[in-house]
């Protein structure tokens, strides 16, 4: 879905990324160097209309189509124009862009494994395991299925941290994107995470690839949550392998649809049902991809999705619990860049302190009307480093 940062600098006139996401979308290799032309809003209950894909930019073929399970958010810089779009097939699958979140200091807490989810395999590094418990931690929450920790997912998320540090700030081996690797250099393992990750040993239908600049695992998966796009494919119900590998400054989360991926009639809702603590708003410019922004500019509240296949919406709206009247609210659905399985809104202003808001969806399936009612609850404003509400 794009690149997300930490301090962002600027060099030669572009923004340094220093996190990234990319996808492999049935065959297809979606790449982008342009934000999304995304930007649609919508004020109480009226649909907005989505976003339009950019034209120009070049495909790059891959494997064959996978079923079951979805690829998801991510973005690979290139020097041409912006690639791809979604296909029905892959509901999870996104078009990239350049950019992020700069603030990638955001500070993960470790959380307890769910006692709910298999225990990692034997021998998983410590690090990995972290950002597995902080991964299913909310899963859990969701009602989705459990994330399982694959070894040979960690190793080509391990590979490519040694490249990505081993290599930076080389006139020759430095690539254009963070994901890339060039042949020949120091610690090099595949061109791209597809190569990588097959090289690796892992042999799961599809793929996608999360890096961060951190160095901190649960807070890596926490800046990914936090977030528009970058959101999707850590809380997806439709990819449910993972492996997480890391290094000084860098954190690389490679996932696969996976053998327990939920079947095409699951709903997910996040910030979950009866969720407290959710922070109050969005600074969307230091995502990349910049998502549409508020009519007074950022930040925004706090971005609320619903994952979902099939659903035609026609009405959405978020209020205070206990009020009739709708939040102005910016409204994706159909973004090339979210997929066709995730639909986002958030408010204009950023959410108050301490308050219950009750989101309502109401659409249609190819098996009839579908519902979505459900509350969450604010936590204070915080004053901490990297918090976003």
């Amino acid at each position: 879905m794009g690149t997300m940062k930490k301090n962002a600098s600027t060099i030669r006139g572009q923004i340094f990324p220093c996190a990234a996401c990319l996808v492999f979308l049935g065959g297809l290799l979606l790449a982008a160097c342009s934000e999304s032309s995304s930007t649609t809003s919508a004020t109480g209950g009226t649909q907005g209309t989505g976003g339009a894909q950019d034209s120009g930019g070049a495909r790059a073929t891959g494997g064959a189509l996978g079923t079951g399970g979805a690829p998801a958010t991510g973005g690979v810089q290139t020097t041409g124009g912006v690639g791809g779009a979604t296909t029905t097939a892959n509901p999870d699958g996104a078009r990239g862009g350049t950019g992020g979140i700069r603030d990638a200091g955001s500070a993960g807490s470790e959380v307890t494994a769910p006692a709910q989810c298999p225990a990692p395999p034997a021998g998983a590094p410590a690090d990995a395991v972290s950002a597995l418990d902080a991964e299913n931690t909310l899963r859990v929450a969701m009602g989705i299925p459990c994330a399982s920790l694959v070894l040979t997912l960690c190793t080509s998320a391990l590979n490519h941290c040694n490249y990505y540090t081993t290599n930076q700030g080389s006139s020759t081996c430095q690539a254009s994107s963070a994901h890339n690797e060039i042949s020949g250099c120091p610690q090099f393992t595949g061109a791209d995470p597809g190569t990588r990750i097959a090289a690796a040993g892992y042999t799961g239908r599809g793929w996608s690839e999360c890096m961060a600049f951190m160095g901190n695992p649960a807070g890596a998966v926490k800046m990914f949550v936090d977030s528009v796009y970058h959101r999707t494919p850590v809380l997806s119900p439709w990819y449910t392998d993972m492996g997480y590998g890391g290094g000084t400054g860098c954190d690389t989360i490679d996932f696969g649809a996976g053998p327990n991926a939920a079947a095409k009639t699951v709903t997910a809702l996040y910030p979950y049902d009866g969720e407290t603590g959710v922070p109050l708003s969005f600074n969307g410019a230091q995502e990349g991809p910049t998502p549409p922004a508020p009519s007074t500019g950022w930040p925004s509240g706090y971005p609320v999705t619903l994952y979902g296949q099939g659903i035609t919406v026609s009405s959405h709206q978020i209020v205070v619990d206990g009020t009739t009247t709708p939040l102005t609210h910016i409204w994706l659905d159909g973004d090339s860049t979210l997929g066709s399985s995730a639909k986002v809104l958030y408010t204009e202003a950023p959410l108050t302190a301490n308050t219950t808001y009750r989101v309502t969806i109401d659409g249609t399936t190819s098996a009839g009307s579908v519902h979505f009612e459900w509350t969450f609850t604010t936590g204070a404003a915080s004053t901490g480093p990297g918090r976003r509400g």
